[in-house]
């Protein structure tokens, strides 16, 4: 029990002074309760002065948020609204009023930096007792747009196994949203075309088409097709010279029959899936998506070489040839920018869906030069020349004579290599051109009597075999495109290019390539189906992104 403290009457005061000293010291009367007053009154106050600076913390995040979303807004060149009236707008709607905001702007002909700041007095419920009445939220924020010249290659994949399922369906669409997402940024108040386009389709090869070819140069072996094939030294630098020719892929179909000139050479014919060089057109680019076609085997590595020589400085006097004939936007003249640049940004955006596999052209000797075969331009039927016995097989009469037929009109015209393979396939020049009847037949009629021509026949027919004509130097396992793809790819990434790569349904090899090929793991999207759609989205918003500056 607590002890109780007594009254010492006045006259025994003297005789008990020391017991009551004693007693006084022990006593406890009173204590709790001046404690506990102590103690609740700092209680309130601490529980108060959290509470004060809780509304203020909450206060102040929402206004900074508030803040930072509105000169996001107010910044871009594309927005038409008073930079003021924007963040008022902005902190109106969020129910913050009573605020003092001063809001600056910086702005020229290609960029505009909007500063703003804003304060808002919060009175306090606890605070107030302890002499502070009010606390002030401050936010700061600051945006810029500024006219940031994109150069962008977009490499789309247009091999055979696109054709499976819905892949080139669902790429289509994907890619037109994207073209259009990124060309957005060029529909700006001054007319400013900020962003380029290079569209670069690929199979086995890329099909320059005629606007790239008549500004590259490139050997003159035949005019029927444009694609170049590069050594693999040229996969670890990132240029490509247009005035030293490169070497012309051979014009020539492997194995189809049945057409004169050949349905489906090795280099696609214009308008098959050509680049699209430096564009601005979105209609241009959108209609050339839509008639992508699957086709052929897959080459990563030529898509890539060519989408990045379309950013190097060395293709400046190529894009200057198509801007002084009207066919690239004159804007871009001065493009490509050097890799310095800093208001330049430099892209590639690589799509697959397979593995590098095969990658072939003709062997030199087959490429150009005079062949033993004849033609004639009327009907189109074949002769071979034998030096041996100064005679022609003319394939369609079955049979040998002194003249190629259609020769006795002057109509048959020696062919050189290179028109040879547009007009038959290597597959059928060997089937046809060297039939058996050119031995067990004579003059039409069979005769054993002829069979004397047969050794001679087939050893002319041994130097057409398909390995003796294509140069298959790429093999089916692609080990040839996964190297050179390394290279331009870490030659690209070294100037500061920015790689995005996707792969869509690909296999391991396929994944592992693109992987590789990024500029790091969040610039890689494996996707499947319609999420290419959202794969192209996501690098469309990180191109174009604005972005807080303070």
């Amino acid at each position: 029990m607590r002890k109780a403290c007594a009254v010492i009457p006045a006259q025994t005061y003297h005789r008990q002074t020391h017991g009551s000293l004693r007693g006084f010291w022990g006593c406890e009367d009173g204590s709790t309760t001046i404690f506990a007053t102590i103690v609740f009154v700092l209680m309130v106050g601490i529980g108060g002065i959290a509470i004060d600076l809780m509304r203020f913390e909450t206060q102040r995040v929402q206004l900074q948020a508030t803040l930072d979303r509105a000169v996001l807004a107010a910044a871009p060149l594309s927005q038409t609204l008073a930079p003021r009236s924007v963040v008022e707008n902005y902190l109106q709607t969020a129910g913050l009023n009573g605020y003092r905001l001063r809001v600056t702007v910086d702005q020229g002909p290609a960029f505009r930096r909007v500063n703003a700041q804003a304060e808002i007095d919060l009175p306090t419920l606890f605070m107030a007792m302890f002499g502070q009445p009010i606390l002030t939220a401050l936010a700061t924020g600051a945006a810029e747009d500024r006219a940031t010249n994109v150069e962008l290659s977009m490499v789309l994949d247009t091999s055979e196994s696109m054709g499976a399922g819905n892949r080139m369906d669902n790429l289509r669409p994907a890619a037109r949203n994207f073209v259009s997402s990124v060309l957005s940024a060029n529909a700006n108040t001054t007319g400013t075309q900020r962003v380029s386009v290079s569209l670069v389709p690929y199979d086995h090869t890329v099909n320059m088409g005629a606007d790239l070819a008549s500004v590259f140069a490139l050997t003159a072996e035949h005019q029927y097709s444009a694609c170049a094939r590069f050594p693999a030294s040229h996969f670890a630098f990132t240029g490509i010279d247009p005035t030293v020719p490169q070497q012309r892929m051979g014009h020539f179909d492997m194995l189809n029959s049945g057409s004169d000139p050949v349905p489906s050479p090795a280099c696609r014919r214009a308008p098959s899936g050509p680049v699209i060089p430096w564009s601005n057109n979105e209609t241009a680019l959108h209609s050339a998506i839509d008639q992508l076609s699957p086709f052929g085997h897959t080459a990563s590595d030529m898509g890539m070489k060519w989408a990045v020589a379309l950013l190097d400085p060395a293709s400046r006097p190529a894009l200057a040839g198509l801007v002084s004939n009207g066919t690239v936007n004159g804007q871009f003249a001065g493009r490509p920018a050097t890799y310095s640049d800093p208001n330049t940004l430099k892209v590639v955006v690589l799509m697959t869906d397979g593995e590098n596999t095969r990658q072939f052209d003709l062997q030199n000797i087959y490429r150009t030069g005079p062949s033993p075969f004849w033609r004639d331009p009327d009907d189109g039927h074949f002769s071979v020349f034998y030096a041996d016995w100064n005679l022609f097989w003319q394939e369609a009469n079955d049979s040998w004579a002194p003249d190629p037929d259609g020769g006795a009109n002057n109509n048959a015209v020696q062919l050189d290599y290179s028109d040879l393979w547009n007009h038959i396939s290597v597959q059928q020049l060997r089937s046809r051109m060297f039939h058996p009847h050119a031995w067990d037949h004579h003059d039409g009629l069979p005769s054993s009597t002829n069979l004397w021509r047969r050794p001679t026949v087939e050893a002319m027919q041994a130097l057409y075999d398909y390995a003796d004509i294509v140069d298959e130097y790429s093999a089916e396992n692609g080990a040839v495109g996964d190297e050179r793809l390394r290279d331009i790819c870490n030659a690209a990434k070294a100037r500061g290019i920015i790689v995005f790569t996707i792969a869509f349904e690909a296999p391991a090899r396929g994944q592992e390539a693109m992987r590789t090929c990024a500029s790091s793991d969040a610039h890689y999207y494996p996707v499947a189906g319609r999420d290419i759609d959202r794969a192209f989205a996501s690098i469309a918003r990180t191109i174009t992104n604005l972005r807080l500056v303070q």
